[in-house]
């Protein structure tokens, strides 16, 4: 057995005793059980097909007729995309934000999609954290909210009435969100998944205040990205197992996890 083998043994082995814990904290969280457990009203409510829009440039290459045609179904809009042309030709039904800037320094972005949005505002999904910033306004749908606490240790799960594992991409989020719903087609566009390369600059959107505001060097590019691959697998596995078909419609994604197609294959 190599090092390397013997490392992941050892941290699998006390992955499962920390996941054992959160799991025994969030049963005794009577509030954010509560809070969680609603999520159920989520659960198998679509069927067909949907898209999830990351915030890759090539999200640009769209043409009017795909954004269209894209629009005609259930979108999932993920961080800054509503400050795109393209997060504006369309109107997300649901809009995930994870990130733990979300609930503290951008914590605004909550009130800025809204805006955006005002004509027909999205679900939000987002982290029990962001609670007072996502709570549903007047006229709202009330907001889907995940408690993600768990490891990933040679599984994912998409129960999001429970305490999950935590995938650490909010595109994965949205995947696990699209399963939990019930839809069978899942397909990705804008996720270029390459930001490891670029420091973090590129996007559908003018970038440069929040590219600005963080201060991450290669090795944590290298290293989030390895991770949020490895999960990625897990969550391909999970989609086999549910009958759930993820394809990777982005032109030249490096995320290789799903299959990947041209969009022209589907409209």
């Amino acid at each position: 057995m190599s090092k390397f083998d013997l490392k992941d043994k050892l941290d699998n082995f006390l992955y499962r005793a920390y996941n054992f814990a959160s799991d025994s904290i969030f049963f005794f969280n009577f509030k954010v059980k509560h809070l969680v457990r609603q999520n159920r009203f989520f659960a198998t409510t679509h069927s067909g097909r949907c898209f999830i829009l990351g915030t890759g440039p090539s999200l640009a290459s769209l043409t009017q007729e795909e954004l269209q045609y894209i629009d005609s179904h259930t979108v999932f809009g993920v961080n800054s995309l509503y400050k795109s042309a393209v997060g504006r030709a369309v109107s997300p039904d649901y809009y995930v934000l994870i990130d733990n800037l979300y609930w503290t320094e951008w914590s605004g972005a909550f009130s800025e999609i809204r805006a955006v949005y005002a004509n027909n505002p999205p679900v939000f999904i987002t982290d029990v954290r962001a609670r007072e910033f996502a709570i549903a306004s007047p006229g709202e749908k009330e907001p889907l909210f995940i408690h993600a606490k768990k490891y990933p240790v040679e599984r994912m799960d998409s129960d999001l009435a429970r305490n999950i594992f935590a995938p650490m991409n909010v595109v994965s989020n949205a995947i696990l969100s699209a399963i939990y719903m019930g839809f069978e087609e899942v397909f990705l566009l804008g996720c270029d998944y390459n930001a490891f390369c670029t420091q973090g600059q590129g996007h559908c959107y003018d970038d440069g205040s929040e590219v600005a505001q963080v201060n991450y060097n290669l090795a944590f590019y290298l290293k989030y990205y390895h991770l949020t691959t490895e999960f990625h697998y897990l969550i391909a596995k999970l989609a086999v197992e549910r009958g759930v078909k993820v394809v990777n419609l982005t032109p030249g994604s490096l995320l290789d996890a799903y299959p990947r197609k041209k969009i022209q294959d589907c409209v």
